[in-house]
């Protein structure tokens, strides 16, 4: 008789697609066939694309503004529901206020598997001048206590880890590219002008603002950038008089991987490690990253990706320069960042340590994962 499949629910109450939600969905297609999946979420387009996985799931009102703490209040009930009614076996928890759900999944006697995508970050922000940034992030950092297991996407933020938790309370599992193409970028010699790339969210700390400033002094270029946010109003009023195409958020951005000829991501970080860096890095693109410590090592420290200072234009242009002077130097930088990917940041050694923390399947064989874990869902 076949042993009971264990029951994982999945926790994301984000409010934009961004990295942590196609962590979430290429994550589901790799316990796809080991687990009986369910989620609550509150984002259509997630569910949407979890839901064609086989997971079920629940919604929760995306409250916002002076309602956004209902948002978390809401949330705990229909976890509480949805973890009783489907006698959940394991929670897999995702985001800052969110670790407040390990504790009573821990009270009910289930598994809490908690993901840390960056570092805890409450030195960064003062409780009374910033008390809403400061306060989820100490409960994070209080919180993650009570996790049966924490996960880690980079080194980087296990390092931040580590100074709370035992080795065996924690391990470092990087993030891995779900979707790498089976050839990379094809190189023309006689191609002019240049297309960038920078995909993710429009914030001021992702650094997108020092792309602008560092493309006024190379005519020859044009950016392209992918996603949305908060920010774009503002990065759209400074790329005035700038070659700049902002092509808003996209479901799908391979089209934008092929066509571009350099990918940058010039976030100031803090960062955990951000997917589309790995993406671009697997499509063949020769990368410009800001020197944050998790850039260095996915990078080995400069080996497949050029690095410059964070938040210096000039330095980023002298970078972006160096790579249009020389193509075929451009080209190595795309090879040795495939390259890497492959080695390091492959699906298969990802499934194989997630299987490990959530009990699943072992014995298993990969090939029952195979078609799933290609859901493609970029930010």
């Amino acid at each position: 008789m076949a042993s009971k499949q264990k029951r994982i629910l999945f926790i994301d109450l984000g409010a934009s697609m961004g990295g942590v939600e196609s962590y979430l969905i290429g994550l589901a297609g790799m316990l796809d066939g080991h687990a009986d999946l369910f989620a609550v979420c509150i984002l259509p387009e997630l569910a949407e694309v979890l839901r064609r996985a086989g997971v079920r799931v629940s919604m929760v009102p995306a409250f916002k503004g002076i309602f956004k703490p209902l948002r978390f209040v809401v949330g705990l009930a229909v976890i509480l529901f949805v973890l009783l009614l489907r006698r959940i076996d394991v929670i897999q928890v995702n985001g800052l206020l969110e670790s407040l759900y390990l504790l009573p999944a821990r009270m009910l006697g289930r598994e809490a598997v908690y993901t840390r995508h960056g570092p805890f970050e409450d030195d960064l922000y003062s409780w009374f001048r910033s008390p809403h940034k400061y306060f989820p992030r100490l409960a994070s950092k209080t919180f993650v206590r009570f996790a049966t297991h924490t996960v880690c996407v980079s080194e980087t933020v296990g390092r931040a880890v580590r100074r709370i938790l035992p080795a065996e309370k924690m391990t470092v599992i990087p993030n891995w590219v779900s979707k790498i193409p089976d050839t990379p970028k094809e190189w023309n010699q006689a191609h002019e002008g240049w297309e960038i790339l920078y995909v993710g969210r429009l914030e001021r700390y992702k650094g997108v603002q020092f792309v602008i400033d560092a493309l006024r002094g190379v005519p020859e270029a044009k950016l392209t950038v992918v996603g949305d946010g908060t920010y774009r109003k503002e990065l759209e009023s400074m790329a005035e008089g700038v070659n700049v195409e902002f092509a808003g958020f996209r479901k799908d951005t391979e089209v934008f991987y092929r066509r571009a000829d350099v990918f940058v991501m010039p976030s100031m970080g803090p960062e955990g490690l951000p997917m589309v860096s790995l993406e671009a890095m697997g499509h063949g693109l020769p990368c410009i990253f800001s020197d944050l410590e998790v850039h260095e090592e996915i990078t080995e420290d400069g080996y497949a990706a050029m690095l410059f200072e964070s938040g210096r234009a000039k330095d980023l242009a002298a970078q972006l320069n160096r790579l249009f002077g020389d193509r075929s130097l451009a080209a190595e930088y795309g090879r040795r960042a495939r390259e890497l990917v492959l080695r390091k940041y492959h699906p298969a050694a990802a499934r194989r340590a997630y299987w490990k923390v959530f009990g699943v399947a072992g014995e298993a064989l990969a090939a029952r994962s195979r078609g799933s874990e290609n859901l493609n869902y970029e930010m």
